[in-house]
């Protein structure tokens, strides 16, 4: 059985009041009779047989001047066990999940019916622009004001998701023409590790692929610092990207330019191999349209500040600001 008609039995089975009528319906019955037996008002039961009837659990015939209700016996003689044994269940989980990552994105970047901002990050992107896109006619043909008028009535930065549309395959440019896509028109969460993700793995990258993939690169942001071993000073940094400053304070250093005066002087007196440079922890990227890398690490910043407190005799920090490009 597949997964969304045991749910839709299940969920049709979840009420009181459809239960009991399914206990009234041993016997076929229309629906005057069902109301007096059961004790319910004529349009509650029309109501709760149309949810049965969804279910597939009861259908209904003409019986001359009435319609007859009657159990699909079929159904009913069918286990609990047959009905929790499922064909699909790992492509509906999949599909329920990014249903919700969806809902979740257009919640934290669509408010009040406009894009407050155009994510960053492309797969968060696809999903914005999938959504604008639902108000365009698959077999209409626009003029680029038409399509910025469009657009500029959910997003102010029309020209940046117009542009967006042609390079992601979303429309089709002709001069000043433009037209959807009818394949992109599919539900945008399925899109985003569906087939238009797919596609991509199977041709040549672009240069703008590439590049893309540059800014969507997971650099580790987080705290580093360039300890003293013989008294223990240390210099406390944070950086939204490690790769940067470790190389830059030791190059900096060697070459005798480092603008800590006292951590250059004792590195003169000590010599290098008495450093040791070393990330202190890597700020952990949650996977919410709310997550701010910026604030995570400012916060984590300030604990380790507590906790090292490298100013004075303790180390060569000398403002409580310590952010490194």
């Amino acid at each position: 059985m597949d997964i969304v008609e045991s749910v839709q039995i299940i969920k049709a089975l979840a009420d009181s009041s459809r239960l009991t009528l399914i206990q009234a319906l041993r016997e076929p019955q229309c629906v005057e009779e069902l109301a007096q037996r059961c004790n319910l008002a004529a349009s509650t039961v029309c109501f709760h047989l149309g949810k049965l009837e969804k279910a597939g659990l009861v259908f209904k015939r003409k019986e001359q001047y009435y319609v007859v209700y009657a159990l699909n016996e079929a159904l009913f003689d069918k286990s609990l066990r047959e009905l929790t044994s499922f064909r699909n269940a790992e492509h509906y989980i999949q599909e329920e999940r990014l249903l919700r990552y969806r809902e979740k994105v257009l919640k934290a970047f669509i408010r009040n019916g406009r894009v407050n901002r155009i994510p960053a990050q492309h797969k968060k992107r696809l999903i914005v622009m999938g959504e604008i896109l639902r108000r365009f006619h698959p077999e209409s043909v626009y003029k680029e004001s038409e399509v910025d008028a469009i657009i500029g009535e959910v997003c102010n930065d029309y020209c940046t998701i117009r542009r967006a549309f042609v390079d992601e395959g979303m429309m089709v440019r002709d001069g000043d023409k433009y037209r959807v896509v009818k394949s992109t028109l599919i539900t945008p969460a399925l899109r985003v590790n569906g087939r238009k993700e797919q596609s991509r793995t199977t041709k040549m990258k672009t240069k703008q692929d590439i590049k893309r993939e540059y800014k969507e690169r997971k650099i580790p942001a987080g705290i580093f610092q360039v300890k003293n071993s013989v008294n223990g000073k240390v210099l406390l940094g944070s950086s939204l990207n490690l790769e940067g400053p470790l190389n830059s304070h030791k190059f900096m250093l060697k070459i005798g330019l480092h603008r800590n005066e006292t951590l250059q002087k004792e590195w003169n007196e000590y010599g290098p191999e008495k450093f040791v440079f070393e990330i202190l922890e890597i700020v952990k990227v949650k996977d919410d349209p709310n997550f701010n890398l910026s604030d995570e690490l400012t916060l984590l910043e300030q604990i380790w500040l507590e906790k090292l407190q490298p100013f004075g005799e303790r180390g060569y920090n000398i403002d409580t600001h310590i952010r490194q490009a």
